[in-house]
């Protein structure tokens, strides 16, 4: 867990110089939306089978001298943030396999080879990054958001169960009222404090991986949740 001063450029500038406990931070915490990018961009095509080398691929283009971390900075990035940054590196490397591919089928009889649509909406492509981007960042939050109920106390982590029990399962606080033999009024009440608990959750991990002023950190929560939202 990241301490209250750290940010992701934190763990760039320390993988960028060769920390290697910091570019293995740096693969544990990026690798997931590479991969789902990846997947989402050559499902129909044989470079499917090369999703996991392409990710270290990405992960060399990124951490290499003068590569892609040495490059980065929050002034460079500040339109997306790094994960604008990271989709493009991505989207570099994707598209150098794609001619790789390319240069070996003209050397190879093109019998079994599925290339055609290797190269799909980017739009669409895009949002399948945010969106892993964003079930990353809320995983992260519920953590954090656990962590912080445990160093308060047994009602700090009822709430975190209620919250589980509302978005995870679906159950309506009525129905979570019953189960627990309350007064759903005063769950209402548990429910609406848990969800800000969250909320502060979420904004503290926001303001690791995309530092910035308050307003900047809710314009980022806004555009994960739509992310989500969005399937």
């Amino acid at each position: 867990m990241s301490t209250p001063h750290t940010t992701c450029w934190t763990i760039i500038r320390g993988a960028a110089a060769g920390d290697a406990a910091q570019r293995q931070e740096f693969a544990k915490r990026y690798a997931e939306p590479i991969a789902a990018y990846l997947r989402a961009r050559w499902q129909s095509s044989l470079l499917a089978q090369d999703v996991d080398d392409a990710v270290q691929e990405v992960f060399v283009e990124c951490c290499r001298e003068n590569g892609a971390l040495e490059r980065a900075s929050e002034s460079k990035t500040a339109a997306g943030g790094f994960r604008g940054y990271l989709y493009g590196v991505a989207r570099n490397v994707a598209l150098r396999f794609e001619q790789r591919r390319g240069r070996r089928r003209e050397r190879q009889p093109p019998e079994g080879l599925i290339t055609h649509g290797l190269v799909e909406d980017e739009a669409r492509l895009s949002h399948v990054f945010d969106h892993a981007w964003a079930a990353g960042i809320m995983r992260e939050a519920a953590q954090r958001h656990a962590e912080s109920a445990a160093s308060v106390g047994e009602a700090a982590v009822r709430r975190v169960d209620l919250l589980r029990l509302r978005f995870g399962e679906g159950l309506p606080i009525r129905d979570i009222a019953a189960r627990w033999d309350v007064a759903a009024e005063s769950l209402h009440r548990e429910y609406a404090k848990a969800r800000e608990e969250f909320r502060g959750a979420l904004r503290e991990v926001i303001a690791f991986h995309a530092p910035g002023s308050t307003a900047e950190i809710d314009a980022e929560a806004g555009i994960l949740l739509a992310s989500l939202q969005g399937g």
